[in-house]
């Protein structure tokens, strides 16, 4: 028997993360109050970082302003838009409340906790909206026969207060990308541990707070990068979607992640991830990132035909509902949308709109 021995080099190109580059991926992924946060971690073990007295007194100063001016603040305009169970109940309030209850019912499903009971008083909603206890009581009863699926569907329905990373302003007929400061702290090094570094003569120590010097510079270009990855990629949005910007959601067009992140010249795994849990304030409403991408017919998104049906639906004359083959119709007669009846009846089931005949009034 003869044994053989083969040495063969082989080369092969491999990507490395380092612990850095893997928390720089993760500090591009964190939402505005896991980056506070992380910062926050840092700050108490990294004496050479520090954050401009200007951040550490805005939460004062805006607390204060918001007591001021909160009869001039439209505050619906800082609840961002994300289609979930909430609004999947707000359209089924038609089928037990009249029209004069509506209103209330709306503010009743906003209010309801996990557990599907109201997290405020019954007499504090009538205070609010001007009603009677009674009249509050009676519109809860009827929306607890509705489809309440379970607490976990629940956790959506409380309103949402978002802070959006960047801002987008119609001016002089363009539109302006304004960075929103309250989003990124501005972090600095601390003067008196630099001092300190710079003349230290024991080595123990100089060695400890050069690495913590590093680590803080470190830390500041990460979030830099993140935040001018965001501005390119929202720049990259308003380019390619300035019908939306202009007139609202029914005019956003199909948009894929490979398209933004070859117009920036980034990887596409890169766009994912910078915009996750990242929002954006528009002339509209503010807007999660992730709802700029997604697929659709004739270069119109998904989003908007939802957006379609959903307007349709409730202009529509409840005497008198329309089915989906009039859904269709509409669509191509005025949208020039070919969509078949099976697809306007998966995308009204989506939004948890009812077929026509349980949306007429008065059905039983």
């Amino acid at each position: 028997m003869q044994l053989d021995f083969d040495l063969n080099l082989e080369q092969k190109q491999e990507l490395v993360l380092t612990p850095k580059l893997q928390m720089a991926i993760e500090i591009l992924q964190y939402s505005n109050l896991e980056l506070k946060d992380y910062i926050e971690e840092e700050m108490k073990e990294n004496p050479l970082l520090d954050m401009l007295e200007a951040e550490k007194e805005m939460d004062y100063r805006q607390s204060n302003f918001n007591v001021i001016e909160k009869d001039r603040i439209q505050y619906e305009n800082f609840v961002a838009y994300r289609p979930d169970f909430c609004e999947y109940l707000e359209n089924q309030l038609f089928e037990v409340l009249s029209d004069e209850q509506i209103e209330l019912g709306k503010f009743i499903v906003g209010s309801l906790n996990q557990s599907g009971c109201l997290s405020i008083e019954p007499e504090k909603i009538a205070e609010i909206l001007s009603r009677t206890e009674k009249e509050v009581l009676e519109v809860y009863d009827k929306i607890k026969e509705l489809d309440i699926k379970s607490a976990d569907d629940l956790k959506n329905c409380s309103t949402e207060y978002i802070d959006p990373d960047l801002i987008v302003k119609e001016k002089d007929g363009d539109f302006e990308i304004i960075s929103n400061d309250k989003s990124y702290p501005t972090l600095r090094i601390s003067s008196y541990y630099y001092n300190l570094l710079k003349n230290q003569d024991d080595e123990e120590i100089s060695d400890y707070l050069k690495r913590k010097y590093q680590s803080a510079i470190w830390l500041m270009k990460s979030i830099e990068q993140r935040r001018e990855t965001i501005r390119k990629i929202v720049e990259t949005i308003v380019e390619k979607q300035r019908d939306f910007f202009k007139k609202g959601l029914k005019h956003l067009y199909v948009m894929t992640m490979e398209e933004v992140a070859e117009a920036i010249d980034m990887h596409e795994s890169t766009v994912s991830r910078a915009t996750t849990s990242k929002y954006l304030q528009t002339p509209h409403g503010i807007f999660s990132l992730k709802l700029f991408f997604n697929s659709g017919i004739n270069n119109i998104s998904s989003v908007s035909i939802k957006a379609i049906i959903s307007e349709e639906i409730a202009k529509e004359d409840k005497n008198s509902p329309l089915s989906d083959s009039s859904l269709a119709e509409i669509l191509m007669t005025e949208y020039s949308l070919d969509i078949s009846r099976r697809t306007v009846a998966k995308y009204r089931k989506s939004l948890g709109i009812p077929c026509s005949r349980k949306r007429k009034k008065n059905f039983k």
